[in-house]
């Protein structure tokens, strides 16, 4: 039993072979991203005394053999089950749009299990607050329509949206991914008792960073909010800034933020 869970986390985290001491951040990417998006955040972290994780969900990157999830307490369970459950901390989870709100989900979780671990802060980036409805749902669009809404997104290549095959192999993958973002929100005033970061794009017309300031409702200890510059996928260009305020806030270096900075 404990080798066939050993073996199930590291489909979960194939790009982790072991620990290295440092506070941990598993990295939870947005609908239709896999873990090779955090790939690159792995060495910068280490320089910063911080070990990014990244997590790879069924069905994506190096899991495309396995069933995609469409339900977030299927995944929620899951990733309690087979990655965190032996996790004794300190670590941190960190999703992008639909990342974080699988990792809002998944710290409600941890918190309330007797003996589980749960994170000490969580970090959410390019995401409507816990219990807002998606506006815009996507997930049963046409591909045509669906294709033109990624396209203004920006976060895939253009490359790939134009070839027909690879879209006809993504697009079930995205539909799924949006399926669990779209049909499921937290109960108005659930809040975690760990602090929450927050991170917003100043020109994401997806999730207007002056919405993200929402996330402040979803937790009883403090809050922060950065604005950095950029679209819906701004944590492209600012990694390295995000980098420094995660490794700031995991080694004890907070600053308290309630508005958003230039919004």
């Amino acid at each position: 039993m404990l080798r066939q869970n050993q073996d199930s986390a590291a489909r979960w985290l194939p790009w982790t072979t072991g620990t290295t001491g440092l506070p941990r951040v598993y990295c939870l990417p947005f609908a239709g991203g896999s873990s090779h998006f955090f790939r690159s955040w792995t060495e910068p972290a280490r320089d910063l005394d911080v070990e990014v994780v990244p997590v790879e969900l069924p069905g994506h990157g190096t899991r495309l053999r396995d069933p995609l999830l469409t339900g977030m307490a299927a995944m929620v369970d899951a990733l309690c089950e087979e990655v965190l459950r032996r996790e004794s901390g300190p670590f941190a989870i960190l999703g992008h749009s639909m990342g974080a709100k699988i990792a809002y989900a998944v710290t409600e979780e941890l918190e309330r299990r007797p003996g589980a671990t749960p994170p000490v802060r969580l970090f959410v980036s390019g995401s409507f607050p816990a219990s807002a409805v998606e506006p815009k749902p996507l997930h049963d669009l046409p591909d045509a329509e669906l294709t033109a809404e990624l396209t203004a997104m920006g976060g895939t290549p253009p490359e790939i949206l134009a070839n027909t095959e690879l879209m006809e192999f993504m697009l079930p993958v995205i539909r799924a991914d949006l399926t669990l973002l779209e049909q499921w929100h937290a109960p108005a005033g659930s809040r975690v008792s760990c602090p929450i970061t927050a991170f917003a794009g100043r020109d994401d017309r997806v999730v207007p960073a002056e919405l993200t300031a929402g996330w402040a409702d979803h937790t009883t200890a403090p809050f922060a909010l950065r604005v950095h510059p950029g679209d819906h996928f701004f944590l492209r260009e600012e990694r390295d800034g995000m980098l420094g305020r995660i490794a700031a806030e995991l080694h004890g270096h907070p600053v308290d933020l309630r508005a958003p900075d230039g919004v």
